[in-house]
């Protein structure tokens, strides 16, 4: 009995540019087969060329290990299935519909905007079977320099959510036996696409002169611009000035500091601080009392931060911010800074990132830092 011939190799046509097409060859019904799968080889004239390159051949070798055990498969009578159809968009809406039954609506949520992007890349009728290593690493280029969503241009963070929800469809496909390998598992994607952190916002100099300057909106809640005034120049948060007691403020050796209860720690009070506290001769219990909600005291510093044409939204983490940004323009070491607030190394490097944003003026948080009026 006479065996038809089934072995399947890789062979390689010169084309433009000295680049290499990738092609199967291997007989079948006893005919001589020549199949491309669009991949090519790029001249080694670079490091960045053989890498890919190494890359592509990964890829190649399990596309001619799938076709060659199709062959097989049918060899034995084995029924074998017809090649899928699906598209792309058939294919986010069918992991949108796992990650869903999952109960998991965020990432749904997430899965549709990519969808989205796909969509604008390419369009979502593209066989899932077409898209090879260069259609996903257009992709990522698309997505990293030119994507626009609804309200601008996505972050790089987004990006990255975007091509792992990307490559999980893909997998999934794989399982589903619609395409043999994940062609982004053969892309570079993390030199590329990089998380980011945002920096952290803060107060200049300027802007805090700017809002010394402005009375309170609420005439009848004077307390508001206290609290938060007093939040930036010692790093309380409103909890901790909910909580504030007079006891709680102590002067030692011509020294005064605020402990604080939720850190286990103590902070610096300086003048520039201590005006900010009301001014009482009863220094029993609460500092602050008859403080308004917490909502209307967020609506409270919106407005006043509006009339003093502030940019930001005021908020008591902007304030916390911004005292560390005082504390490390006037040269205080980030170890100190790190040791008093109880903050990690981790915590501490995105605040460095703040001082290439603004150079400061002269202002008073330490006690070696002197009047600001």
């Amino acid at each position: 009995m006479r065996t038809t011939k089934s072995h399947i190799t890789l062979k390689y046509k010169d084309i433009d540019n000295e680049k290499k097409s990738i092609y199967l060859d291997y007989y079948k019904d006893g005919k001589r087969i020549r199949e491309s799968i669009r991949l090519y080889l790029l001249p080694e004239t670079s490091k960045k060329n053989i890498s890919t390159n190494k890359r592509t051949m990964k890829e190649a070798e399990a596309i001619r290990a799938a076709k060659e055990n199709e062959l097989l498969t049918a060899s034995f009578g084995i029924e074998v299935k017809e090649p899928s159809t699906q598209c792309i968009g058939e294919a986010i809406d069918e992991y949108e519909k796992i990650i869903l039954d999952k109960g998991d609506n965020s990432s749904a949520t997430n899965i549709r905007g990519m969808k989205k992007a796909v969509a604008a890349y390419h369009g979502l009728k593209t066989q899932v079977t077409d898209i090879d290593e260069s259609y996903c690493d257009g992709l990522v280029d698309f997505l990293r320099n030119d994507y626009t969503a609804q309200f601008g241009k996505i972050s790089m963070t987004t990006a990255r959510v975007y091509i792992y929800l990307f490559s999980s469809t893909l997998n999934n496909a794989v399982t589903n036996g619609i395409i043999g390998v994940n062609p982004l598992r053969f892309v570079n994607i993390h030199g590329r696409i990089t998380r980011e952190r945002p920096l952290k916002k803060f107060l200049t100099v300027d802007e805090i002169k700017m809002l010394m300057n402005t009375p309170c909106p609420v005439i009848s809640r004077p307390q508001v611009k206290q609290v938060f005034m007093l939040s930036i120049f010692t790093y309380l948060s409103y909890p901790d000035i909910l909580t504030l007691k007079w006891k709680d403020i102590k002067t030692n050796e011509g020294k005064t500091t605020i402990a604080v209860h939720s850190r286990k720690s103590s902070v610096p009070l300086t003048d520039a601080s201590m005006r900010w506290l009301p001014d009482t001769t009863n220094h029993r219990g609460l500092v602050f009392k008859g403080l308004p909600h917490r909502t209307e005291v967020n609506n409270i510093l919106r407005k006043w931060g509006e009339n003093a044409g502030l940019e930001h939204t005021l908020n008591f983490r902007l304030a916390q911010n911004t005292f560390i940004y005082l504390l490390l323009s006037t040269g205080t070491d980030i170890g100190t800074v790190s040791c008093m607030l109880g903050l990690t190394p981790k915590t501490m490097r995105g605040y460095m990132k703040m001082m290439t944003a603004n150079q400061p003026s002269e202002i008073e948080v330490a006690p070696s830092v002197h009047n600001i009026e």
